[in-house]
């Protein structure tokens, strides 16, 4: 489990940072109708220009199975809602065996078994990047301070990426400047709170 955003970048970047991005699926996970469980549709929305293989699994996320073994991945990464015990907004990395542990969003086949299936299929990194809720009700709408988590995991997926791509191309320089600027150009391209 990994909770905060440098050492979750860090840990991004060491999995997904050296794949092409065509290699990676995201899979978001929730109710958009449901208050804080739509993080992991709305987390998906806002990568939405950034990374070709993205999968709404809604409430069903065994539904999208044959597809993404199809896609032959390289890496697995799901969004969700989860209760982590911890304040709304953190973020954590959390492993196929340790999901079992944290009490998910309102997905219809738990999510443990999921991840292991993938795993065991296709050989790729699964991983979920879960994000404690604040709550979850018959109403659409996050909770106050949930958009910024939710902005700040997506700037940290999509600065882990590009930024270790860059590097690896030789555009080289320090790591902290190439995430910080990654990060304002994302901020800036993804016009965030219009999609909320």
């Amino acid at each position: 489990m990994q909770n905060l955003p440098g050492t979750i970048w860090s840990e991004l970047s060491l999995r997904l940072g050296s794949l092409d991005p065509d290699e990676i699926i995201f899979v978001g996970v929730g109710n958009r109708m449901k208050g804080d469980d739509a993080i992991g549709p709305i987390l998906l929305d806002l990568l939405h220009e950034s990374f070709s293989h993205r999968i709404d699994a809604g409430v069903a996320p065994e539904e999208y199975t044959s597809v993404i073994k199809r896609l032959k991945p390289s890496a697995i990464v799901f969004f969700d809602a989860l209760d982590l015990g911890s304040l709304p907004g953190e973020i954590q990395i959390i492993e196929p065996e340790e999901i079992a542990r944290f009490r998910g969003s309102t997905h219809t086949l738990s999510l443990d078994l999921i991840l292991e299936y993938l795993a065991e299929e296709t050989g790729a990194d699964v991983f979920v990047i879960g994000i404690q809720y604040a709550r979850i009700h018959d109403e659409p709408g996050l909770s106050p301070g949930i958009e910024y988590s939710i902005r700040e995991c997506a700037a940290l997926i999509y600065s882990s990426i590009t930024a270790t791509n860059e590097e690896r191309k030789g555009d080289a320089g320090i790591i902290t400047n190439s995430r910080r600027e990654t990060c304002q150009n994302f901020d800036q391209e993804k016009k965030f709170w219009d999609i909320i």
